[in-house]
């Protein structure tokens, strides 16, 4: 009886790693060709697509936290899994023509083009606080499209304004300036 137990028992942990195993379409492995070209390059051939991707975010400098413009901040872009790292500088900034950005405060942005095959891609953009955002598009060949991730800081409390000394909550998110709803 123990025995016959004892192969139920390995048949039964047998089975959970059968069933535990998926398989994975090779267009999910397929690695992607990602070409970073020069901000200024001329428009793609039919047979390629580009993408500028830019975003920014402004942070503040606390006692207890101290930020200078020599402070680096990460964003990772992926495109169907291929991660690109930006590890950008940042310039100390005081005004700005965002409400939210206003007051004193060290601003990064990112600006990257990027060159892809015609085709669906998934674009997520990950920052370094954890937040990220994500969109499914179709890229055409021969042109160049411009995707943009616009913080959103804070929450609204009470009629309280939104000001990046609260962080990020999430991103708006514009493909060729029109905005994709969540």
């Amino acid at each position: 009886m123990e025995k016959i137990g004892g192969v139920l028992f390995v048949l039964f942990i047998a089975a959970g790693f059968i069933g535990c195993y998926k398989q994975v379409s090779s267009e999910a492995i397929t690695p992607v060709d990602v070409e970073v070209v020069e901000l200024n390059a001329s428009l793609p051939s039919s047979e390629e697509s580009d993408i500028l991707i830019t975003t920014h975010i402004k942070k503040a400098s606390y006692h207890f936290s101290p930020r200078t413009a020599e402070t680096p901040y990460t964003f990772i872009l992926s495109i169907n899994g291929k991660e690109i790292k930006e590890t950008l500088k940042g310039v100390e900034d005081v005004e700005s023509k965002i409400d939210a950005e206003r007051g004193e405060g060290i601003h990064y942005a990112l600006k990257k083009r990027l060159r892809l095959k015609p085709g669906k891609y998934e674009i997520i953009l990950k920052s370094e606080d954890g937040k990220s955002a994500k969109i499914k598009t179709e890229l055409k060949g021969g042109k160049l499209h411009t995707l943009r991730f616009d913080p959103v800081y804070g929450s609204p409390k009470f009629g309280r304004s939104k000001h990046f000394r609260e962080g990020v909550i999430y991103y708006e998110i514009y493909l060729d300036d029109n905005e994709i709803l969540k």
